[in-house]
């Protein structure tokens, strides 16, 4: 994700939405310290705001924010930035732009915003210093099905299943949520997944790059994935030629088990992950239709949302771009 030029970060107004539970309380920690960082940073408090978010209205909270700001920074895990963004696409605001303090368990956008290390490796006040520097990129947003926005991927088969039951461990669990803890349980939905696959008659109609249509029967893989960001599960998956901002996504159909088991144990190694990955049938797409009967799952920038394949038919769209601030290119 390349940025535009950075402008006079003064010249602008924030409003920080922070959710207060994410990254185990980390959010809390993230409100109370905001005030001395921006003070430290020479933003004055005429040109901030901050607020938590309430349970439900992530959506209407953005949309109120961005009639009077034009910087909305957001801080909490996948689920809260994926409403900010559906936020931001329907706000009036033609100027707002909106970054990210990742607090989640996978971050993968604000990986591909190249501001997870600076945060995970310095802190907050670092992190905040970059997004001041008022660097502006475009995303892609895609419209899944009637009306969901997509922002970072989404996959259909057992990855829908394993995210489905991590969320229903994860809200059973008593324990207080770490992000090793998330991870502990999400693998623990991968073992309890292991025998999901595509149903036997699941087909793609894909719209590829040059606009021809290509037909693909799907039936028994284990999943099927669109992604529109570089980075998937942790970054488990990188595309190498995966971009945010050309109206395509590329979509991967997953064969067998031991691919996922040889692309995370392959993470350290650029070469042989690249290697691996090859062996994954992938293409490049304007848009795509999928088709099945039977019982399936899916989920959308980490959010399990089955109640979407009522119909055993699912449409993906561009429906348009928004704008992030990232960090310096790497």
């Amino acid at each position: 994700m390349t940025p535009a030029s950075p402008h006079e970060p003064k010249s602008h107004r924030y409003a920080f939405l922070i959710n207060p539970v994410s990254g185990s309380g980390i959010g809390r920690s993230v409100y109370d310290e905001l005030p001395r960082v921006l003070e430290e940073l020479g933003l004055s408090e005429d040109h901030w705001t901050r607020e938590v978010t309430s349970n439900g209205r992530v959506v209407e909270q953005v949309k109120g924010l961005l009639e009077s700001v034009d910087r909305l920074i957001v801080a909490g895990g996948d689920g809260t930035i994926g409403q900010a963004l559906q936020g931001l696409r329907l706000s009036a605001n033609s100027e707002a732009a909106l970054g990210v303090i990742p607090l989640g368990t996978g971050n993968d956008l604000a990986r591909e915003l190249n501001l997870l290390s600076v945060f995970a490796k310095r802190g907050l006040k670092p992190l905040v210093e970059s997004l001041l520097q008022d660097q502006v990129a475009p995303l892609d947003l895609w419209q899944v099905g009637d009306s969901v926005v997509m922002a970072n991927y989404l996959s259909i088969g057992a990855d829908g299943w394993v995210t489905e039951t991590f969320a229903s461990r994860r809200d059973l669990s008593e324990s207080r949520h770490t992000i090793l803890g998330n991870k502990l349980r999400f693998a623990q939905a991968g073992f309890q997944c292991l025998s999901r696959r595509l149903p036997r008659d699941f087909e793609v109609r894909l719209t590829l790059s040059d606009g021809s249509i290509l037909q693909r029967s799907l039936g028994g893989f284990r999943a099927f994935l669109a992604m529109n960001i570089g980075s998937y599960a942790s970054g488990m998956l990188r595309p190498p030629k995966n971009r945010s901002d050309d109206g395509m996504l590329t979509v991967l159909a997953i064969p067998n088990l031991w691919n996922y088991l040889a692309l995370a144990l392959s993470g350290p190694s650029i070469r042989l992950h690249s290697f691996l990955q090859r062996r994954i049938p992938s293409w490049q797409v304007r848009s795509f239709e999928a088709t099945w009967t039977g019982a399936n799952a899916l989920q959308i920038d980490g959010e399990g949302r089955s109640d979407l394949l009522s119909h055993g038919r699912l449409s993906v769209t561009h429906m348009g771009r928004v704008r992030l601030l990232c960090g310096a290119t790497r």
